[in-house]
């Protein structure tokens, strides 16, 4: 008896503990924190997370949120036991647990509304279908990445979440009228369609569908090939041209899902406008958008990496490869860059001020003649904005206020459409031009001797400058890969271009190891990839330094558990880790090491709502240089840096490097000796005079001279080093 009576208690307090089983619309009307009990078919599998689901049982529908889900199909009856919690006004269960009933089962149809009627509160977690829309976005689908629809009188959001890994990321956003399913989400006040894979796109007829968008290969400075894949075959259609209107058509007639055309007879430096058409032998057509693509260029093609902080040579994959530290002299090379200017410079900086003379140097530039052309940040303060003279155009950002945010790209543009290949700069990394961010805080600076990026560069600039057209109101509207001396480059914009897939798809390509120092990560969809390759690659490894715990909280959690705290610092410095950079396998030659570097953050702002500028550098002796500058930051902050497959980098023999070139008040000598020798370095003019002079007796190992260039005029001098049976000159440029 008294065991029945015991099971009785126990039957009582489990049924009471359990919330009775309402219907999904009656849980939507409970007060948060209350305990519910739900019934329904699961609407998503895993496309929009693991952690993500929407039910729904006829009545209503509703997000569940757990880390438990992960396993839950689409199709899958479950009975779920949880808390009403919303999240930013999204109705959600937070799950606490949960059965699965039946598995296969048919999902409740979509509801066929329009687009007045569709974003409402009353559908959101259910199902919905809007026929006959036209995405006025173009691009790619994108993670935590909205594009917009409309039916010619009212518009609407569709979104794929942060957490998206669905078979839509990265293909084309469709360019003709389509209908299109997904569940209808909401964040704070707007109300989001999310399609779950490329099935919810509905075609009209029977179309060949771009799955991608045109991918530019084979880049010369006369051609290159133009290639897409499609789900359906279609024959090949190419236009170009020199302007949108097009002119140009190369067909091939074959039926493929697979498409290529090599277009050939084209001109050196040059940004063409290229659209790619299908056709399939039902006579449906799909288009994609135009894009923008440049031939390669004539220029020497060189990229140079500054350092601001010292950096640690014995990383060096070779003598020749010394990573370049501008000891308290990046502003003097700024100015450099500024003083041989000869016809344009185009500046977008989120700050900067005239401690350093920078501005000086500008102005001086445009009262010579230069065509300037500053666009800052509207945080830029008006002192600083008024001391520009008069001959400079100049432009603010619009204020900061959602959905747009900032104006933070930090690109510098010299004489984009020189008559001279080789007078074209693009200057950018993550410095900002004020006195602070130039001497204090550690900051790297890349620098590309082309003009096929300084064209691509310009277009972005005139977009905002002249187009009036800043953060979420931008399009995808300049080139992505370059070829720099045989070395892949690309380059994407925030937050038109989708920069948060491409960086974390580069993430993904490492097979050995990713070094990173960021001063803003807060995104997990790049945090993820991180540590998920330790389980697809034994050998692999990440290190990396991030600014502060505070902003990074989930991504510190999903880091250190694969990284262990050994490897993953924290700035403990007073100056800022301003850094934006991360490098993919440093010194595996056979795995495309890598550079990501520029402006943003991998911040929703910087992906979302910013101005940004980012490049990925394909080349083994930048990632190197990057490696030195890593390696110094992160035994300052007590870390013990690894390197992938080659653990002992060689160095040999005798080399040097002298930097900047052109210089202007200084001229910084780095050379490393294998064994001890007298080394003399002499510093001589056009007509054979030494004017500077510097002898170091038997000594081996890493040196670091400066030489005071200020006294001497400008012009082309030679710089001699002797070093044992060691005797090179090089050509120095001194601009005043």
């Amino acid at each position: 008896m008294k065991y029945l009576i015991s099971l009785v208690l126990t039957f009582v307090l489990f049924t009471e503990s359990k919330a009775q089983l309402v219907s999904i619309a009656t849980a939507r009307t409970y007060a948060t924190g209350t305990s519910v009990t739900i019934r329904g078919i699961v609407s998503n599998g895993s496309e929009f997370g693991g952690s993500l689901r929407y039910i729904q049982d006829g009545t209503a529908g509703i997000a569940l949120y757990s880390g438990s889900l992960s396993s839950i199909l689409r199709g899958d009856s479950i009975e779920a036991i949880g808390t009403i919690a919303p999240y930013q006004n999204l109705m959600e269960i937070a799950v606490t647990s949960f059965s699965v009933i039946t598995s296969g089962n048919v999902i409740h149809p979509p509801v066929i509304l329009t687009i007045p009627t569709a974003y409402l509160e009353q559908y959101e977690g259910q199902l919905v279908q809007i026929n006959a829309v036209n995405f006025t976005s173009t691009g790619t689908f994108n993670a935590n990445a909205t594009t917009f629809i409309t039916d010619g009188s009212n518009n609407g959001d569709v979104r794929l979440n942060s957490g998206y890994s669905g078979n839509l990321l990265s293909t084309i956003v469709p360019t003709s009228t389509v209908g299109i399913v997904g569940i209808m989400g909401q964040f704070m006040s707007t109300y989001q369609l999310q399609p779950r894979d490329l099935t919810d796109i509905i075609q009209v007829g029977n179309p060949p569908v771009l799955t991608t968008i045109l991918q530019q290969t084979n880049i010369l400075t006369n051609g290159f090939t133009v290639g897409f894949t499609t789900q359906n075959p279609g024959n090949t259609i190419i236009q170009y041209g020199l302007t949108n209107a097009l002119g140009s058509e190369i067909i091939s007639a074959a039926l493929t899902t697979n498409h290529s055309i090599n277009l050939t007879g084209l001109t050196p430096a040059t940004l063409y406008y290229v659209k790619g058409i299908t056709i399939s032998s039902g006579g449906d057509t799909s288009t994609s958008y135009i894009q923008i693509m440049g031939t390669q260029s004539l220029s020497s093609q060189s990229i140079t990496c500054y350092f601001n902080r010292p950096t640690d040579s014995s990383f060096a994959s070779s003598p020749s490869n010394y990573a370049h530290y501008l000891n308290a002299i990046s502003a003097d090379t700024l100015k450099a860059y500024i003083n041989r200017a000869n016809s344009t410079i185009d500046i977008a900086i989120y700050n900067i001020d005239d401690a350093n003379g920078i501005i000086t140097a500008l102005n001086q530039a445009a009262v010579s003649g230069v065509s300037v052309r500053v666009l800052c940040d509207d945080g830029v303060s008006a002192t600083t904005y008024n001391s520009f003279v008069g001959a400079i155009q100049k432009v603010k950002s619009p204020p900061n206020n959602l959905p747009y945010g900032i104006m933070h790209n930090k690109f510098l543009i010299i004489d984009a459409n020189s008559s001279n290949p080789n007078e074209p700069i693009v200057w950018t990394g993550s410095m900002n031009f004020t006195n602070d961010q130039v001497n204090v805080d550690a900051q790297n600076i890349i620098i590309f001797q082309d003009q096929t990026m300084a064209k691509g560069f310009t277009l972005e600039f005139n977009e905002m400058f002249i187009g009036n057209k800043f953060g979420p109101d931008k399009t995808d509207n300049t080139p992505h890969e370059y070829v720099l001396q045989g070395k892949r480059v690309e380059q994407y914009f925030s937050p038109s271009d989708g920069l948060n897939t491409k960086i974390k798809n580069s993430i993904l390509t490492a097979n050995t190891s990713v070094h990173f120092i960021l001063f803003s990560f807060t995104r997990t969809e790049q945090a993820y990839p991180i540590a998920d390759n330790y389980q697809s690659h034994p050998n692999y490894f990440a290190q990396g330094i991030l600014e502060d715990t505070a902003s990074s909280t989930s991504v510190y959690n999903a880091l250190v558990a694969e990284m262990t705290v050994s490897n993953l610092k924290i700035n403990q410095f007073s100056w800022l880790m301003h850094h934006k950079y991360a490098i993919i396998d440093a010194d595996d030659q056979f795995s495309d090491p890598q550079v990501i570097t520029g402006s943003c953050n991998w911040s929703g702002a910087g992906f979302t709502r910013n101005d940004e500028n980012d490049v990925i550098v394909h080349d083994i002796n930048i990632a190197n240089q990057y490696l030195q500058e890593f390696a110094k930051r992160f035994n300052d902050a007590g870390g013990v840096v690894m390197v992938g497959i080659n653990n002992e980098i060689n160095i040999s023999h005798f080399e040097f490097v002298a930097f900047p070139n052109p210089a202007s008040e200084k001229l910084i000598l780095n050379y490393f000796s294998e064994k001890p020798a007298n080394t003399s370095v002499r510093l001589i003019d056009m007509d054979g005079k030494i004017v500077a002079q510097y002898e170091n007796g038997l000594s081996a190992g890493n040196h670091s001279i400066e030489i005071n260039t200020s006294s001497l005029s400008s012009g082309l001098y030679f710089i001699n080093v002797k070093s044992g049976s060691f005797n090179s000159t090089e050509k120095i440029s001194i601009i005043k």
